[in-house]
């Protein structure tokens, strides 16, 4: 049977061989490992990690990470809150950062303002809809309790 399979490669001008794909050369993903590894190319999901075994480990140490990261997220918010408790501006924060408790009352006074003025507008007129549009954009930001 060997002997029938060689004699119709000849035939076909075929050495017998199969040509593969060339293998590509990449590097896992886990930041963690970076090892180099071979991937084939071709159609399809393209090989992240160089073995199953790395995929989960990365999967959890992203879990982990996202964990940690919403937990400082959570303590850094604490501190910004205990901040602006003592009521003066702090030095190493920027115009942007976060409002003193007299310039978030005044904010919040203005949406209750702008809804009441929502509520007896034309919405038919542009500048209306901009209001509109302008006051559901900053009400979640601006008004905690959302009574507005």
């Amino acid at each position: 049977m060997e002997t029938a399979a060689r004699s119709s490669a000849r035939a076909s001008g075929r050495s017998g061989h199969v040509v593969e794909a060339e293998a590509l050369t990449d590097y896992c993903w886990r930041p963690a490992c970076r090892q180099e590894f071979r991937r084939a190319p071709g159609p399809g999901r393209r090989q992240e990690y160089c073995s199953d075994i790395c995929r989960r480990a990365a999967e959890k140490e992203l879990r982990q990470a996202r964990s940690r990261l919403a937990h400082f997220e959570e303590l850094v918010e604490k501190l910004r809150i205990d901040v602006a408790a003592f009521g003066r501006p702090d030095p190493d924060v920027d115009d942007h950062g976060p409002l003193s408790l007299d310039t978030r009352r005044i904010a919040e006074n203005a949406v209750r303002r702008a809804a009441g003025v929502l509520v007896f507008a034309n919405s038919v007129e542009p500048a209306v809809r901009e209001l509109k549009m302008l006051y559901e954009a900053v009400v979640p930001i601006i008004v905690t309790d959302r009574q507005a």
